[in-house]
């Protein structure tokens, strides 16, 4: 089974998410976290398998998007794992930060929910 962690602060972006990646495939299994330290918590923890995938937002409280993502690459059991940045930025400086630090895309979010669909298929194969 496929697993994928979604790292977001905002409740409505998590289900939406969700039902996105269900329409894809029932089978996934969807882990969320609601910010950086939460999810180190969840990728550091024994009672979990290790996700295929993660997508993470930038901003959110505790520990942002870089902060984490930079901890994920720092660790030799996590760093494999393909990061995806999935913001409403359009920075090119935020880009290029998460590209330096590991992320395999940024993703700006997009607005629509078929969007969502088209960017998760065109962003993995499961």
């Amino acid at each position: 089974m496929k697993s994928v962690l979604f790292i977001d602060d905002d409740e409505d972006d998590k289900l939406v998410f969700g039902h996105a990646l269900s329409a894809i495939d029932k089978n996934i299994l969807y882990l969320t976290a609601s910010d950086g330290q939460e999810a180190l918590k969840i990728l550091q923890s024994d009672l979990v398998i290790l996700p295929d995938l993660i997508f993470m937002d930038l901003n959110m409280p505790k520990m942002d998007g870089f902060t984490c993502l930079d901890k994920i690459k720092s660790d030799s059991e996590l760093k494999e794992i393909p990061v995806m940045i999935l913001s409403t930025s359009t920075n090119p400086r935020d880009m290029e930060k998460a590209k330096s630090l590991g992320a395999k895309k940024f993703i700006t979010k997009p607005s629509t929910y078929s969007g969502l669909i088209e960017t998760l298929k065109t962003s993995f194969t499961f």
